[in-house]
């Protein structure tokens, strides 16, 4: 017989007894929908769901499901399931048991961390290191004052209590070590290194533009130290040239003085630095992050080298440019030993190079100061793009584009940097002072050219009978008006060719002989390299029975030209 619902407010008894009738009648609605839980569909009374008409708790649901589940597996075949079937549920309810084992585990961990923070009061929780927990605002403390005052006006300060003392001082030590490291944010660094962007009033009408070529510029510039067994060798800059996206490797280009061990002369052209292939080599990228780096190749005469790094994001390569005037403005870009930017500005002066430096050098007009860091970073013009290459010796050059493009090729082509090697030096006239010019143009009739500064002993330059003072006016029927000129003729040379010379090459000069007022056409035999072209001055020893050289003899060809140059004089 059906229980009748008696609506609220009807009938008579008891409080007590209208809430037993009640716990009967869910437990009657229980009993009716169990069932239909059981056969897994939702019996319809009068349109509507089993849930809504019953008025079920989700409690109850959940249990009835339960009872369903428990009722299922106790009933074994007579449920119709088979043995396979029973063993995949059995399967689902193992890895379901250890999945929520595996939660539990997790979520107890979690706990324990987070009442391990709450313990730790001075910890770095309130740091805002975690996204979804604000930072909590610092605030300095200080000590209570604590003042007894007396009827007749009198005021004593009281002594602070031990607790109160040490409390101060824990929180104390707390406030400056977080004020330590908030400061080292970014946004509130109190001391930058000074730079001409900053520091320079000349640079006023440039300073704004150049801020966001230097940024841009930077993204390609890091940092490099080398080492050997631990022990530092040297640091200095360099900058990205390529990056192989398969690989997710890039190369760095720097100077080779980063793994250079001796330097025993400052003369270049003796050859006489010593190089550890070996050293370990790090590069310190922008951020703070580092990076191992192995040496792919070396040139010598030229001091490059260039590094292999693994890099898995992508690197913003550098534009060049090949035209440098002098004059120009540039910028110096380097890191610093924190990997910081440092910057310098110069303008491009041409001028000729000592006895004890190479041809391939331009120099840098500015205030003398000490590139530790910066030789090997690139330098740029006003508009990004990188001009040339920051060279240590000398002090304030750098290695034009023109011929870092040309060796780049070289290397990446044929994996070796080779050049002509002449055994001369020179010195251009047209970047002599005036008045010496105008003493050669009066005396040689020549305002350009090469003069010949030393020529070394036992090359094919002596034994073709070159001279000190001598001018070298053509060079493959191109003039020459610079030794930058000539290097970049000598590296075109190999570039145009492929690389395809044996061990030496001819050239065609025109030499005009200072000494016998002639001008001579001659084929030059050079070898060409890789390594670093040795200069020598000559020299003789000196004994007791030594007489000074004699003039050398002047061959048949050359004593004509010399009779014939004689006789237009006269008649001139």
């Amino acid at each position: 017989m059906p229980l009748a619902i008696t609506p609220e407010g009807e009938g008579s008894g008891s409080r007590k007894s209208r809430s037993r009738g009640r716990m009967r009648q869910t437990e009657f609605l229980e009993s009716k929908a169990t069932p239909a839980l059981h056969r897994g569909s939702k019996q319809n009374w009068g349109g509507t769901s089993t849930a809504a008409t019953f008025g079920m708790t989700t409690r109850s649901m959940e249990r009835a499901q339960h009872q369903s589940s428990l009722s299922k597996s106790a009933n074994g075949p007579a449920e119709g399931c088979s043995k396979r079937k029973r063993a995949k549920l059995a399967g689902i309810s193992r890895r379901a048991s250890s999945e929520r084992s595996s939660k539990k585990g997790k979520r107890s961990q979690d706990r324990l961390e987070r009442k391990a923070k709450k313990i730790n009061r001075w910890g770095e929780e309130d740091d805002g290191s975690c996204s979804s927990v604000v930072s909590s605002p610092l605030r300095e403390p200080y000590m209570p004052v604590l003042v007894e005052r007396y009827p007749d006006g009198t005021q004593i300060r009281k002594p602070i209590d031990t607790a109160t003392s040490n409390k101060y001082r824990d929180m104390q030590q707390y406030y400056y070590g977080k004020l330590a490291r908030q400061m080292e944010m970014p946004t509130l660094i109190p001391d930058t290194p000074p730079n001409c962007l900053v520091n320079d009033p000349m640079l006023l009408h440039i300073r704004e533009p150049s801020r966001k070529i230097v940024l841009r510029a930077a993204q390609f510039v890091v940092g490099i130290s080398s080492s050997i067994d631990g022990e530092p060798l040297a640091r200095c800059s360099g900058f990205w040239i390529d990056y192989d996206t398969e690989k997710r490797t890039g190369t760095v280009v720097t100077t080779a003085h980063l793994i250079r061990t001796e330097r025993p002369s400052l003369d270049a052209w003796l050859c006489k630095d010593e190089y550890a292939p070996n050293a370990q080599v790090t590069v310190h990228l922008r951020g703070g992050t580092d990076a191992k780096a192995y040496l792919l190749y070396h040139q010598k005469h030229y001091d490059l080298a260039f590094f292999r790094v693994r890099m898995d994001s992508y690197i913003q390569e550098p534009y060049f440019s090949d035209e440098v005037t002098c004059a120009q403005d540039i910028f110096e870009l380097g890191r610093d030993e924190s990997a910081d930017l440092v910057i310098n500005h110069g303008r491009v002066e041409y001028s000729n190079p000592t006895v004890y430096e190479r041809h391939h050098h331009m120099y840098i007009q500015g205030p003398h100061r000490d590139r530790e860091y910066d030789k090997g970073g690139p330098v740029i013009d006003l508009h990004g793009k990188v001009v040339g290459m920051i060279d240590s010796c000398p002090a304030g050059s750098f290695i034009p584009s023109s011929i870092l493009l040309k060796c780049f090729h070289l290397w990446r082509n044929f994996e070796r940097i080779r050049r002509p090697h002449l055994g001369l030096k020179f010195s251009a006239i047209s970047l002599l002072n005036p008045v010496q010019v105008e003493k050669i143009l009066i005396e040689y009739k020549i305002d350009e050219g090469l003069i010949v500064e030393e020529v070394s002993t036992g090359s094919p330059a002596e034994k073709c009978g070159i001279r000190v003072g001598d001018v070298i006016e053509r060079f493959n029927g191109k003039c020459i008006s610079t030794a930058v000129e000539l290097e970049n003729m000598l590296l075109s040379i190999l570039v145009d060719s492929g690389d395809g010379f044996d061990s030496y090459l001819d050239m065609e000069i025109q030499l005009y002989c200072t000494r016998r007022h002639l001008r001579r056409n001659k084929v030059l035999t050079v070898k060409v390299s890789e390594d670093g072209e040795f200069v020598a001055r000559a020299s003789c020893l000196v004994t007791s029975s030594s007489t000074p050289p004699s003039e050398p003899r002047l061959d048949e060809e050359l004593y004509a030209d010399y009779q014939e140059e004689m006789e237009l004089r006269v008649r001139s």
